[in-house]
């Protein structure tokens, strides 16, 4: 087993993460800061959570250790998931939300590089 400091943290599941991005539409009521652009959520006393506004019905989700992560070996930090994210789109009429890109599935270069994109847009 790997020593506790080298475990990945608990992240959530995609609909845990989009209740966040509700959360925020509504108002962010449940947010310990926030603004018009972003609401922070605390998740765990491990993980933290950061929704962004980037665009109409558009939002970023970023799941991430408030203190950073703590790497044992160099060579493991190019294996190392710094965050995990979404970016999700909110239909009114059908009242759901959509994933449109996951941190899993691109990677997180390619995910922040599409983030950009959607907040440039």
């Amino acid at each position: 087993a790997l020593p506790i400091y080298q475990q990945p943290p608990d992240y959530p599941t995609y609909d845990q993460a989009t209740a966040y991005a509700e959360d925020f539409r509504n108002g962010a009521p449940f947010a310990y800061q926030k603004s018009e652009r972003h609401a922070r959520y605390w998740l765990s006393s491990t993980l933290d959570v950061l929704t962004t506004f980037l665009r109409e019905n558009t939002y970023a989700l970023l799941i991430y250790p408030p203190a950073g992560l703590e790497i044992a070996y160099a060579s493991d930090i190019e294996d190392c998931e710094h965050f995990r994210g979404w970016i999700v789109e909110y239909d009114i009429e059908t009242e759901s939300w959509t994933l449109l890109v996951s941190s899993q599935e691109v990677g997180i270069d390619e995910f922040k590089r599409i983030r950009r994109e959607y907040k440039t847009s």
